[in-house]
């Protein structure tokens, strides 16, 4: 996933000007360095689903925020029409993420009547989502708490579709839908969450 990132002729303000510059220098380091580590992570789970025999040791990978955060920046296959995801692990498994989707993508994937809410609704504006993710017995579920795009709150129904447009695949092409079980990838056996990680089980 990517992301985009925006920052920041007497001497103290030179000064000022090279502390924030080193600075800004050293969090790009350290965000590329949480994009490498969550990157071999990943093959190395993708790596197990393939090699791994039935009956191997479990396995338990964390992941912080920050490292998941910088490796959906440097991800070059986002979906189309989708940038800047970020994600934050909440108390109880509650999960609050954003990011800023193209909604004519949306939109133009298919007719709308005039009833339909994302008929209305164009260009880029940040989806916000809450809601509580479980994962457990080789499955996974997201129950959906709230959503908001460009602000204002939309119904269940806005987020499920946008959900779907961009979770489906050939081998699920409704995608994931909200409050409904689904297989978890690569022999995911357990997903446990708490504040600022998550750690994949096996």
């Amino acid at each position: 996933m990517l992301v985009a990132l925006c920052a920041l002729a007497v001497p103290p303000l030179f000064a000022s000007g090279v502390v924030r510059g080193v600075a800004s220098g050293l969090a790009q380091d350290a965000s590329r360095a949480a994009a490498e580590r969550a990157d071999k992570k990943m093959q190395a789970i993708m790596t197990r689903a393939v090699a791994a025999p039935a009956k191997a040791r479990t396995l338990k990978t964390t992941f912080t925020e920050e490292e998941l955060n910088a490796y959906m920046r440097v991800q070059p296959d986002l979906p189309t029409g989708l940038t800047q995801p970020t994600i934050q692990f909440l108390d109880g498994g509650r999960v609050q993420s954003q990011a800023l989707v193209n909604l004519d993508t949306v939109r133009l994937s298919e007719k709308r009547g005039w009833l339909d809410p994302l008929a209305y609704v164009t260009g880029i504006l940040e989806v916000h989502l809450v809601g509580v993710f479980r994962g457990a017995n080789g499955q996974g579920i997201y129950t959906y708490e709230s959503a908001r795009v460009g602000g204002a709150p939309v119904p269940k129904s806005v987020l499920q579709e946008l959900l779907a447009f961009y979770t489906k695949t050939p081998e699920a092409p409704k995608g994931i839908l909200l409050d409904t079980l689904f297989e978890l990838p690569a022999g995911i056996r357990e997903v446990e969450l708490r504040r600022g990680m998550a750690t994949v089980i096996q």
